[in-house]
């Protein structure tokens, strides 16, 4: 794994570089490996990775994933995988999983999931802690998204003990998101004001006279 990247002191959450640069969110318990060209899932080497139900897998290049018995042995909290948004998918594949929901574009109208955007380079206006603050917001709304699209997606969702099973991670997630923003907010409106007035001020150097050649 790769450097660990701290968000936020105060929410005590993370989002750190993991399997082949996806982002692994400890807050939300998700798994990002959005916007890529992967074709296929890279599994952990040499151990297990736990507590991430969700595994985000839109806008890459997958045709199959690894069967359900491998996904449970290398994830055993894992519930959901998205592979929206992959053309070439074998969506007959779909249905070789029972515990695990294979979210996909099989047999349904294309849905409308926005791009999960990468972290853009600090500029003046948005230095690193407000981009990392951005894109922890994206991440947020994909969760959030993806729960209106199994509810959307499977019909019998309240007699679907699978889904009954994520069901409160969702209602948490969603809790939580209804903070965030506020959070968010508040942190970019203090770095814009303590731009704007900083606390401190180089003073201005005393002005002294130079005396004249004799």
């Amino acid at each position: 794994m790769n450097t660990l990247v701290h968000i936020s002191n105060a929410r005590k959450c993370y989002v750190f570089d993991c399997l082949d640069d996806c982002e692994c969110d400890t807050e939300d318990e998700v798994i990002h490996c959005h916007n890529g060209d992967r074709e296929q899932l890279r599994l952990p080497s040499g151990t297990r990775l736990r507590g991430f139900p969700v595994i985000g897998l839109t806008y890459n290049k997958i045709v199959r994933l690894p069967d359900e018995e491998t996904l449970l042995a290398k994830f055993p909290d894992l519930k959901v995988v998205d592979v929206e948004r992959n053309p070439d998918f074998d969506c007959t594949s779909a249905d070789d999983y029972e515990k695990i929901k294979i979210v996909s574009d099989c047999y349904k109208n294309m849905t409308e999931i926005s791009k999960v955007p990468k972290l853009f380079r600090p500029t003046r206006e948005c230095d690193v802690a407000c981009q990392a603050s951005r894109h922890y917001a994206k991440l947020h709304e994909y969760v959030l998204s993806l729960w209106e699209i199994l509810k959307d997606k499977y019909e019998n969702f309240d007699l679907d003990s699978t889904l009954k099973d994520i069901q409160n991670f969702f209602i948490m997630v969603a809790t939580k998101i209804n903070n965030v923003g506020k959070d968010i907010n508040q942190r970019l409106e203090a770095a814009k004001n303590e731009r704007e007035h900083p606390k401190q001020v180089t003073p201005m150097p005393e002005l002294v006279e130079i005396p004249e050649d004799e």
